[in-house]
């Protein structure tokens, strides 16, 4: 009877190891894609590659903040090196070249102009043969960095946030300016699959962070009167890489670190930091210190970490961020 049991339990883990292989390889081969359940009106769901999970992506405004709030900042150079796909935005086209305004005023093309270089070529012929509308010559494609970040949602980091979905498909970027721009790229870009396949992905649940106050241009003002704005104007000035308000907003202690953090750190870095900032809340408060707290996610180890900052008071009375 042992031996029959002791059969049975390693019968039991072996289905259940390759149950989970098989959950894995399907996360896998499905990592970026937005993905249509069929059989079940249509629901939408996007797997994200950071974490192999599905997020249900639901109405079009919950899918534009979801698909922005897990994207990754980009600068215009490397942004530059994905080739530009084109979908039919529910947008007005002032020079009829078939792109819609807020496609090109996203590229910094001319919207009342077809040929924004003026070579002949109008700018939606340019953008689908890989040349650039803006000058003579084709564009800055890396085909190598675009299959590194297949399905990943980038976020112009030296602009406004402009958001992007790199589609594993074609290996072609595609702007996601406001919500129903995500409805179309659900719509236009999604892969159908069946019940019983979506359930073999695991499912993450995304908690949207807390909107931040409202981050003064400098600490100066705002430090007598509240922690809150004192946090959320470091959390600014280190996403825009302004090095002398970050500073103002640290302790004496802090200040070297913070030099070296802001010296050492990219754009994209810089970028990150400032959001995991953006999305810590406030978990404890005593009258002389505030903590703020968030959760990172470490792709790389498959966990998260706990990750705490801590605003002091000082003698002054003025309130300073003493660790980062």
């Amino acid at each position: 009877m042992k031996k029959y049991l002791i059969t049975i339990f390693i019968f039991t883990v072996i289905l259940s190891a390759q149950f989970t292989v098989a959950q894995e390889n399907l996360a896998g081969k499905l990592s970026g894609r937005i993905l249509l359940q069929v059989q079940s009106s249509g629901k939408a769901w996007y797997v994200n590659p950071a974490d192999q999970k599905k997020y249900y992506l639901g109405r079009p405004k919950d899918a534009f903040d979801l698909m922005r709030d897990l994207g990754i900042g980009i600068t215009n150079e490397n942004l530059s090196k994905i080739p530009i796909g084109i979908i039919e935005y529910d947008d007005q086209d002032d020079d009829n070249d078939g792109l819609a305004n807020r496609l090109e005023n996203a590229l910094g093309i001319d919207q009342k102009k077809a040929d924004t270089d003026s070579d002949g070529y109008d700018d939606k012929m340019e953008i689908e043969n890989s040349y650039d509308p803006l000058s003579n010559g084709r564009l800055n494609i890396d085909e190598n960095f675009s299959n590194q970040h297949l399905g990943r949602i980038f976020l112009q980091t030296e602009q406004n946030g402009e958001a992007w979905y790199v589609n594993p498909a074609d290996k072609k970027r595609y702007y996601l300016g406001r919500p129903s721009d995500a409805f179309i790229a659900m719509k236009n870009l999604s892969l159908g699959i069946t019940d019983e396949n979506i359930n073999k992905i695991n499912t993450g649940y995304y908690i949207a962070p807390p909107p931040a106050p409202p981050a003064p241009t400098t600490c100066t003002s705002c430090q007598a009167k509240n922690p809150d704005a004192v946090f959320a104007a470091a959390a600014s000035a280190i996403r825009s890489g302004n090095k002398t308000t970050a500073l103002s907003c640290f302790t004496p202690e802090m200040q070297k670190a913070v030099e070296y953090t802001m010296d050492f750190l990219d754009v994209e870095g810089k970028f990150i930091l400032g959001n995991i900032m953006s999305g810590a809340a406030l978990s404890n408060s005593t009258d002389n210190e505030k903590i703020y707290s968030t959760e990172v996610y470490f792709s790389m180890g498959g966990y998260k970490v706990p990750i705490h900052f801590y605003v002091k008071k000082q003698e002054d009375g003025t309130w300073l961020l003493a660790n980062l």
